[in-house]
């Protein structure tokens, strides 16, 4: 697969998609990953066709910007078949708890992105309502994008408060740089000057449902244990039983084992438990 944008320099190319999509394009949805991953880690889960998920493009902690399903196809990313293929769906590296704040790097890289998007689809304005029923309604203009968000096909708090409230901004400062009027600002700068959500209260799974992970205080999903396996298999870790991980979401004792060795390896307690730290270190490895 050749990379739509030259922006991206991580091509990973992801089974997760259903061809080309039926609508124009219209919209663009901005997702966050409940990780600080890199592009190239996100890629490495999508690309596996037992994930059942994907998106067109990933933004790293780093900035690094990664491809994983072509812009003219639709990718398996907001719980909507609707709004798969009228939007290019962009996940963004995030924090593992709320407001699940971006890096500055990954924030400036969203909008460089988003620009780039544009511009090469002949769009001149993205456009923010924060209302789902104006948003879905709307029939943009020719050279428009319309900004659409996860949880409002989802029992999700995607994309998080933190980038949620960070839409308005987004799209006005995404709007005048096509107009050449403007520079990109940090991510801190502009969550300084939005406006608080009032949905603040929603936790965010990336799940589809959440199970006890050794009674740790810490949950994974079915999903997250995918991701897991999906990992540590690309970097070499096998089971007790000395062979690659099954993935399968089921959390039992060959993943623990390979979480232990993995542990070892990269120095940092070898409980088997995957929390934060290993979370966040197996998404930041390659």
């Amino acid at each position: 697969m050749k990379a739509d944008s030259s922006l991206a320099s991580v091509v990973i190319y992801s089974p997760n998609n259903s061809g080309k999509r039926v609508y124009p394009l219209t919209r663009i949805s901005v997702h966050c990953v409940v990780g600080q991953c890199i592009a190239y880690s996100a890629g490495m889960i999508f690309a596996n066709p037992d994930f059942e998920a994907s998106s067109n493009y990933g933004i790293g902690k780093d900035g690094s910007i990664g491809q994983y399903v072509p812009e003219a196809y639709r990718s398996w990313c907001t719980s909507s078949y609707d709004n798969d293929n009228r939007a290019i769906t962009i996940e963004v590296a995030s924090d593992i708890d709320a407001p699940y704040k971006v890096t500055d790097a990954a924030y400036k890289a969203l909008i460089k992105l988003l620009v780039d998007i544009c511009r090469r689809n002949d769009k001149k304005k993205l456009l923010w309502f924060g209302d789902k029923d104006q948003s879905l309604s709307y029939s943009p203009k020719p050279d428009e994008l319309v900004m659409t968000v996860h949880r409002w096909f989802a029992n999700k708090s995607c994309p998080g408060d933190y980038l949620y409230n960070l839409h308005g901004t987004i799209a006005a400062e995404v709007t005048k740089q096509l107009t050449g009027s403007a520079a990109s600002v940090s991510a801190a700068a502009a969550a300084a000057a939005a406006p608080a959500s009032s949905s603040s209260a929603r936790k965010e799974t990336a799940s589809l449902s959440a199970v006890d992970h050794a009674e740790s205080g810490y949950t994974i999903s079915t999903k997250q244990a995918m991701a897991v396996q999906i990992l540590l298999n690309a970097y070499g870790y096998k089971g007790k039983d000395g062979k690659a991980l099954t993935v399968d979401g089921a959390f039992g004792v060959n993943t623990e084992y390979a979480v232990v060795q993995y542990q070892k390896k990269n120095k940092v307690p070898s409980d088997g438990i995957v929390g934060p730290v290993t979370w966040n270190l197996l998404l930041g490895s390659n």
